[in-house]
């Protein structure tokens, strides 16, 4: 880790009565710093928004917020940041009631640079023998509960694939280990609808936003077996292609518009 803060003074010291130690209560978003600045800036601190007002957690002061993080930022050319918002600090039990103001955690950690030798020769994608929950109350938001990620990717870590895709309970295609997927069939472009598992990327939302005609739906595996290309995304990786899945070799050109959405 290059930097650490908590509620605007440098520490990694977080004090045990903080809700998010004992319920995972509290919301993140991690974006990339590239030559001083967060990309996608306002739209992390949108999701911050959002995401407060979703789990009704008291949102801090998202206008100073942002001023510190563009000030934290300029020490960086290439960087990951990571900003936590907790429900604050408590007693035992699950109520809210008497908690101190929410605790904002900031962290800045390198940038992984196997994600740019990702973009450029694309992934090998498999399957995930896990699934995950149902759980429309908090699908969408980068929530604190991330379980079933943890046990994901320790799956992944014995596995030779770069990443997984995951299924839910119902046999859903949902997203990966740690992105959103998209793939094409005849130039039709297909995204899972994650509105009962998974997360809301923001590169996912900028896609909808610029690309007309994105099918979504509720997919099983043998639909996505008739892909002809694939790519995963998050804010920090960007848009990565996929080269196989699940040992099939997918085409790379198909992907060549869609890789310069900004």
């Amino acid at each position: 880790m290059l930097y650490c803060s908590i509620n605007g003074k440098q520490t990694n010291q977080l004090s045990v009565k903080d809700r998010s130690i004992s319920y995972g209560d509290g919301l993140f978003t991690t974006g990339k710093i590239t030559n001083g600045n967060i990309e996608m800036l306002p739209l992390h601190i949108n999701r911050l928004r959002q995401g407060c007002i979703k789990l009704k957690i008291e949102q801090p002061n998202l206008n100073e917020l942002n001023d510190e993080l563009q000030e934290i930022a300029r020490c960086y050319n290439k960087a990951v940041i990571k900003i936590v918002i907790t429900a604050g600090e408590g007693g035992r039990g699950y109520s809210r009631i008497g908690t101190s103001s929410p605790t904002i955690i900031i962290s800045v950690s390198a940038f992984p640079e196997r994600y740019e030798l990702w973009q450029q020769n694309g992934i090998n994608l498999g399957v995930s023998s896990l699934q995950l929950g149902i759980s429309p109350m908090l699908s969408g938001i980068k929530h604190l509960n991330r379980l079933e990620q943890v046990l994901i990717r320790q799956e992944l870590d014995n596995r030779a694939e770069d990443d997984l895709l995951v299924t839910n309970i119902y046999g859903h295609v949902i997203e990966t280990s740690c992105a959103n997927l998209f793939w094409l069939i005849d130039d039709q472009i297909y995204t899972p609808d994650i509105s009962h598992s998974g997360v809301a990327g923001l590169v996912r939302d900028k896609i909808l936003a610029n690309i007309p005609n994105v099918r979504l739906g509720d997919f099983i595996l043998t639909d996505v077996e008739k892909a002809q290309a694939m790519f995963i995304c998050n804010s920090v990786m960007g848009i990565v292609p996929v080269k196989t899945f699940n040992g099939k070799l997918l085409s790379l050109e198909k992907l060549s518009g869609i890789q310069s959405v900004k």
